[in-house]
């Protein structure tokens, strides 16, 4: 075999061949350094030898360097190629676009869209105006579409798996960067990115929380959940900046700082503690940015900072919706309530004062369009920043102007002062608890109805007043008390657990409706389900409707009852009486007792007010 086929033969590998003299030795051939040696004699004369030594290498080494080649590199070398130190490259495949679920009716007009645009070009007819006014209509309602999302729609599209990273904005944003490595204590976390970079000729220190694009790079980075290395990491590229005089940006994007063994073994409580502590002593400008999900403590170990801003879509929450809804509601499945009732919304933190400023995102998420994404964000940040590079801004003006926005997170109301040595009975107040007891409700007494009869003849004639304790009219009240008494359940968060319980009964007795003795644990439920009940209706301003709908009915009722019975007794001597007939479809639960104070005379004047006016 001749040298030429050899090195036709491998020259697919990296090869590097030298001729050496007659004198070389064949057996001198080894490995090493991810290298095989081949050495090969060919006789080319009979007085002088020929040897040809050939080293391929066998695959890649275990360590590459992240910079590219000296041989690369163009001989007028800039400081941009110092970006390959960052082992973040382009992906090679572009994914496909993921739609979220919520996303298909306008994703169909979309597509009937897009259509119509085809159809426009093969046409003979001139179709412009008409494909006009279809995507002026498309963007007026997919616009409306995303601005009414529900909270737990915004948490998806905060979570979507293409929406951009950290370093994303960072390369989109500036002209020029570097990122840096290492917390100086054993470890590099990839969780946590800090790099340096310059937009429109000054430099900033930014520091973000970075998620993969795919499978491969969450398991690199931790799916974004910072180690205490990170933590430590990023505390010390902000006293470097602190040192150079450089603003610091932060990035948002995690579910929470990673909760394992080892972390808390290396103190992960202290290193983000430490982190608070010495964020409110920076003295130069810090600006936090949340670009995703901002996950408890994990996201606050670095956005204490002089400028919260949000992503329309973000999220920043204490806990996940659904850890929250494990934790109140005793099912995951309660997230989207939980997402709500937490306010975790860009809109909702801006209300209570967490974020100063809300960047809008292009339609349908940053994640349709991330170019457009950073570009926003990159002009929401240098217009917060210009307003620190004010001369008459002072350190002192900074570390207070940081110190009084956490000062004035949230709503409350100023109440007078209270004695601290005062003691107080802290005991839970005690609610007559009488739910699911089948009971007739207790009436008024004989001198009431008939104050409150002479007082109702005076704006009711006698035909209404016969129509109002008809059973025709107590049928309807009945019915329109059941509507509210639902609305109340869903508003106490309490109507799935009274349906489940209802069809428990059901399976039981046979009846939901019947009585009977129930096993021992569906009677704790149903005590259980009771007591909760009677705690939240015992408050006034909970279910008023429902108060004043109960009020009404239980006024007719007695009135139907005093009318129709001569005799009048209290309730002590009717106990023993036989009921009328008419008076059996009547009855109801007197889990309302707490209703019974006064009659609803005023409910029924309103009526008769309301109806004339």
């Amino acid at each position: 075999m001749s040298s030429l086929s050899l090195a036709h033969a491998i020259g697919t590998q990296k090869i590097r061949s030298f001729i050496s003299g007659s004198y070389a030795n064949p057996f001198l051939g080894g490995t090493g350094n991810g290298c095989m040696s081949v050495s090969v004699s060919v006789p080319h004369s009979a007085q002088n030898r020929v040897s040809i030594r050939v080293l391929a290498r066998k695959g890649k080494k275990k360590h590459e360097r992240p910079w590219p080649d000296l041989n690369e590199i163009d001989p007028e070398w800039k400081p941009e190629h110092l970006m390959h130190l960052s082992p973040y490259k382009p992906l090679k495949e572009k994914p496909r676009m993921l739609n979220l679920q919520f996303e298909k009716p306008i994703l169909k007009l979309k597509k009937r869209l897009d259509e119509v645009k085809e159809f426009a070009k093969t046409s003979k007819h001139d179709l412009t105006e008409l494909v006009e006014s279809m995507e002026a209509r498309y963007y007026e309602l997919a616009s409306r579409f995303y601005a009414a999302l529900e909270p737990i729609e915004r948490v998806h599209i905060a979570r979507h798996p293409q929406r951009p990273t950290f370093l994303d904005h960072v390369i989109n944003m500036t002209d020029r960067w570097i990122e840096l490595h290492g917390d100086r204590a054993g470890y590099d976390d990839p969780a946590i990115v800090c790099c340096l970079g310059s937009m429109e000729g000054r430099t900033y220190m930014f520091i973000g929380q970075q998620k993969g694009r795919n499978s491969k790079e969450n398991i690199k980075r931790n799916f974004g959940m910072p180690t205490p290395h990170g933590y430590r990491k990023a505390l010390r590229f902000m006293r470097y900046a602190e040192k150079h005089g450089f603003p610091i940006i932060t990035f948002v994007d995690t579910p929470g700082a990673f909760a394992d063994l080892k972390s808390e073994e290396l103190n992960q409580g202290e290193a983000i503690a430490n982190n608070l502590r010495s964020m409110f002593g920076i003295k130069v400008p810090i600006i936090t940015i949340v670009i995703g999900e901002g996950g408890s403590g994990g996201a606050l170990a670095i956005a204490c900072s002089n400028k919260i801003l949000m992503l329309e879509n973000a999220v920043f929450f204490v806990a996940s919706p659904e850890a929250c809804a494990a934790i109140l509601y005793k099912s995951a499945k309660e997230a989207p309530k939980a997402a709500e009732k937490l306010k975790i919304t860009a809109a909702g933190l801006k209300e209570m004062g967490v974020c100063d400023y809300i960047v809008p995102e292009p339609l349908g998420g940053a994640h349709r369009d991330p170019a457009l994404a950073s570009k926003l964000l990159k002009i929401a940040i240098l217009r917060e920043l210009a307003v620190f590079r004010n001369n008459s801004v002072t350190v002192d003006h900074i570390l207070f102007q940081r110190k009084l926005k956490f000062r004035k997170i949230g709503k409350y109301k100023e109440l007078d002062p209270v004695d601290p040595a005062k003691l107080r009975n802290m005991k839970r107040r005690e609610v007559p608890y009488s739910a699911f007891n089948y009971t007739d409700p207790t009436p008024y007494d004989k001198e009431q109805l008939e104050a409150a009869l002479e007082d109702v003849k005076t704006f009711l004639s006698e035909e209404e007043i016969e129509h109002l304790i008809s059973d025709e009219n107590l049928k309807k009240l009945e019915k329109e008390l059941d509507v509210e008494w639902n609305k109340a359940l869903f508003k106490l968060g309490l109507y799935g657990d009274a349906k489940t319980l209802h069809k428990e009964i059901g399976e039981v007795l046979g009846d939901p409706y019947a009585e009977g003795e129930l096993p021992k644990e569906l009677q704790k439920k149903v005590d259980r389900l009771g007591k909760s009940l009677c705690e939240q209706l015992a408050r006034p301003e909970t279910v008023p409707s429902l108060r004043a709908k109960f009020q009404l009915y239980h006024f007719a009722l007695n009135l139907r009852i005093f009318l129709l019975n001569d005799d009048w007794k209290d309730v002590e001597d009717d106990k023993d009486d036989e009921e009328d007939e008419n008076q059996d479809d009547v009855k109801m639960e007197s889990a309302f007792s707490f209703l019974d104070e006064k009659p609803a005379v005023a409910v029924v004047a309103g009526k008769k007010k309301g109806r004339k006016a």
